[in-house]
């Protein structure tokens, strides 16, 4: 069997470019959902991310005024983050959070909403 020049080149190509890419860690899924109706306040929230990660950053916002979310060192690192919340009114409530990937130290984050007593 014989191999062109072009062919071999054009096969070497496809396989430097089927490497795969470092991925980032995406979030997955979150308790409470995103837009979830609560009837009542969750006493922790639960991201779950692509991959193992460093949260950096989590603010929660209701009204316009950020609350204090306090970090637990243990439960800040991991594909699943638990972080416990502080008790919460009927209301509106943004969350923003940041991470690092472990993998590859790149940096993701979002925002989600979710609203407690149906308001």
């Amino acid at each position: 069997m014989k191999f062109r020049p072009a062919t071999v080149l054009v096969l070497l190509a496809s396989l430097v470019v089927a490497v795969p890419a470092s991925a980032h860690a995406h979030l997955e899924s979150s308790i409470p959902k995103s837009n979830a109706q609560l009837a009542e306040a969750p006493a922790t929230l639960t991201l779950r991310f692509s991959e193992a990660a460093q949260l950096t950053l989590l603010t929660l916002t209701t009204a316009g005024h950020a609350m204090p979310v306090t970090l637990n060192p243990d439960a800040k690192a991991g594909a699943e983050l638990v972080v416990p919340l502080p008790a919460l009114k009927p209301g509106s409530y943004q969350v923003q959070w940041r991470v690092i990937a472990a993998d590859d130290g790149h940096v993701t984050h979002g925002t989600f909403s979710f609203t407690v007593g149906g308001t």
